[in-house]
């Protein structure tokens, strides 16, 4: 009897000291998310709470944090910018939430959504929230009971997470854009960005939609709601288009579904809208590397213009005053030509492939190869394997592309592996793959390709994976690559 009654206490001391444990764990540790990406949530949450006064808030997600230079729009409003803008992972919701209890009377609220039904929902990833209150918990405040389900679920991913990385000491510390060094005081993103360095100037497999489904009833039903609680305290709440690549528009859409889609957000919002979307609809090369992040002149163009909007909706007739730059050009890539035979790497890479995108010429007698492959689709015998290969070069020149439906509707493939030179996947490219199980990347540079969030759509048991030596350190942090979450990305 003794027995049992030692083993049930411990048992029960256990249970209780298990959770000791883990929250020790999660808030006693360094933080180690802190200089990722997601570090420049608490940028933002302490540039919201000091500033003073009546302010701008612009609120949505990382087409916030490219789009905006808050010293320009500061020096055409007159008024102080808070940039809170972060990252669409997170949900729209959740920056909406945060930013609430800190808005006042006289303040102005641009609330600006990325034109996707992810940011355009209810969407909380609680997982990336953790990540992004690492080091600043008291963010957690602000998040509404509803959410706390979620945020319990993911608790012991996020302190596993955390204690690895500090156990081996090798805590997240992206290079280039995506690292919490490139935000500025205002919580804008300050990294060099020139020009364009998305192959074809637009990410392929993130279309922009107008279709009135692509935004949620119960999102729209949120908004107003919100809207009710910021107008009561003496705040003047906008809607607004984010900057939208205008070459990554679907497919068919006319002037009429513009019209009708901006007609329809009329009718249900219970607040204005500023600008449209023919406004926001920018050309591609005041982008940088996705379809909603600009460029640093970009970002001069789109935040005079935002201000000019906002100034003719508060009545402010005062002339915009700025130095509007030119649209950046993308250096032209130099031609790669091959040896003066087509080598033996293409002649067996095309038994399995349909190949286009290089121009064949002839010089002093010799056929001369230039430009980028791109994969078309597979022949009769290339899709009779259940193991594809694709190489990183081909006659000496890069393998870049996966074209649109490229793989579709075939049951044989089993397992993928890319080049370390594929930079784009076109729509559908795995559509209706059913025994796909694994695409392999041998890329130790997780920013060489972008994966769309809905690739694997329809593909429950597919994943990515990654080189386990930069699985942690480099993709799981990647703005990009994190979006897909652990059961789509996995490593080897």
């Amino acid at each position: 009897m003794k027995k049992k009654i030692i083993i049930v206490s411990s048992l029960i001391f256990a249970v209780i000291l298990i959770p000791i444990i883990l929250v020790c764990f999660a808030f006693g540790l360094a933080p180690q998310y802190d200089k990722s990406f997601y570090g420049g949530m608490a940028v933002k949450y302490n540039r919201l709470k000091s500033v003073e006064g009546k302010k701008v808030v612009i609120i949505g997600g990382s087409s916030v944090a490219f789009g905006i230079r808050s010293d320009i729009m500061e020096e055409q409003l007159n008024m102080p910018i808070v940039n809170f803008g972060l990252y669409a992972n997170l949900g729209t919701k959740y920056m909406l939430d945060v930013a609430e209890d800190f808005i006042a009377e006289g303040d102005i609220v641009i609330i600006t959504p990325e034109q996707n039904s992810q940011a355009l929902s209810l969407y909380f990833n609680a997982e990336a929230v953790w990540y992004s209150v690492d080091g600043c918990y008291e963010i957690l405040n602000k998040i509404p009971s509803g959410n706390y389900g979620d945020l319990a679920k993911n608790f012991m991913k996020f302190t596993s997470g955390k204690f690895n990385y500090w156990n081996n000491n090798n805590k997240p510390d992206p290079d280039g854009v995506y690292n919490v060094r490139s935000f500025n005081a205002y919580g804008d993103i300050e990294y060099s960005r020139p020009y364009n360095t998305m192959q074809n100037d637009y990410d392929s497999g993130m279309s922009i939609s107008f279709k009135t489904e692509v935004i949620a009833t119960e999102f729209i039903d949120y908004l107003n709601e919100y809207r009710n609680k910021l107008v009561n305290r003496g705040a003047a709440v906008y809607y607004s288009f984010c900057p939208m690549n205008s070459s990554a528009l679907e497919e068919n859409t006319s002037d009429d579904d513009k019209v009708a889609y901006y007609n329809y957000l009329t009718e249900k919002l219970n607040f204005p809208i500023i600008g449209n979307p023919n406004t926001h609809l920018l050309d591609s090369g005041w982008f940088y590397d996705s379809n909603f992040h600009l460029n640093d002149a970009g970002a001069v163009y789109y935040s005079t213009l935002l201000a000019q909007e906002i100034k003719a909706e508060i009545n402010d007739f005062t002339p915009i005053i700025a130095d509007l730059p030119d649209k950046p050009q993308k250096p032209g890539e130099d031609g790669n030509s091959s040896q003066g035979q087509l080598s033996q790497d293409l002649t067996d890479a095309s038994k399995i492939f349909n190949l286009s995108g290089v121009t064949v010429t002839s010089q002093d007698g010799e056929v001369v190869l230039t430009g980028a492959w791109t994969i078309d689709g597979l022949t009769d015998y290339g899709k009779s394997l259940t193991e594809i290969i694709i190489p990183s070069t081909l006659a000496g020149l890069p393998v870049k592309n996966i074209a649109d439906g490229c793989f579709k509707d075939n049951v044989n493939i089993v397992k993928i592996t890319f080049g370390e030179n594929i930079a784009t996947v076109g729509r559908n490219a795995f559509e209706n793959c059913v025994n796909l199980s694994g695409i392999y990347i041998t890329s130790l540079d997780p920013d060489s390709y972008h994966p769309a969030s809905d690739i694997f759509d329809g593909l429950d048991n597919c994943a990515f994976y990654v080189p386990q030596e930069v699985y942690a350190t480099e993709y799981a942090v990647n703005y990009f690559w994190g979006a897909l979450g652990q059961n789509h990305l996995k490593w080897y």
